[in-house]
């Protein structure tokens, strides 16, 4: 029981079932997860030139390597090894980063309706194609520990090898999505001709009692 005063004056005495029907912790938790979403939302504003390079190089280091593995092509065994490499993700994936990468750069330094557009269509296929391309390079870590080389030093040294070129690929993916999900998740508003950066996803913060 807690009390607490009327308009009259009068002490009133008030249940403890009353007081837990009272919503306290909806603006606290609302609150806990609208400030992350601002500091991240001024880093990506403040970030997406450094942002796009990073995206770029990504894309360059996923087509290093992708040449890497396609020199090493040279029978049906190492394609089953080098499945990721086969498929060609290295380079239609490095492509998108490339792309999407690009694109930020050139809306950092110029934000036009049409560049805004691209830039938020191409991160979110990037986001897309990045997730495909984890899916096949787990494929591919899983063939490759399950490839049994019979002893073979020239297998087990290539397949060692493309083990190694996949699981780098797969952190680089992963950096691609970090990058590519949030930036895609950005939306602008036009206000005359300035355009204001502003998250897609939005908290709602009750009133204050």
């Amino acid at each position: 029981m807690s009390k607490t005063l009327n308009s009259d004056g009068m002490t009133v005495d008030i249940s403890s079932n009353q007081n837990q029907n009272t919503p306290l912790g909806k603006t606290e938790t609302s609150g806990a997860l609208k400030h992350p979403l601002d500091k991240l939302h001024k880093f990506l504003k403040g970030n997406l030139k450094a942002l796009g390079v990073a995206q770029i190089m990504i894309g360059v280091k996923c087509i290093f390597y992708g040449i890497i593995g396609f020199l090493l092509l040279d029978s049906e065994m190492y394609r089953i090894i080098f499945f990721s490499i086969y498929t060609g993700f290295p380079i239609w994936g490095a492509l998108s980063f490339i792309i999407s990468g690009s694109l930020t750069v050139v809306s950092a330094k110029k934000q036009t309706k049409s560049l805004l557009r691209g830039n938020l269509g191409a991160n979110t296929l990037s986001t897309f194609i990045s997730i495909a391309g984890i899916c096949i390079l787990s494929y591919n870590l899983t063939k490759n520990i399950h490839h049994d080389c019979k002893k073979e030093t020239l297998c087990l040294g290539i397949k060692s090898i493309a083990t190694g070129l996949v699981i780098v690929l797969m952190i680089l993916t992963c950096l691609q999505i970090l990058i590519s999900l949030p930036l895609s998740m950005l939306r602008y508003n036009v206000d005359d001709e300035n355009i204001h950066w502003a998250p897609r996803i939005n908290i709602y913060l009750p009133p204050h009692a």
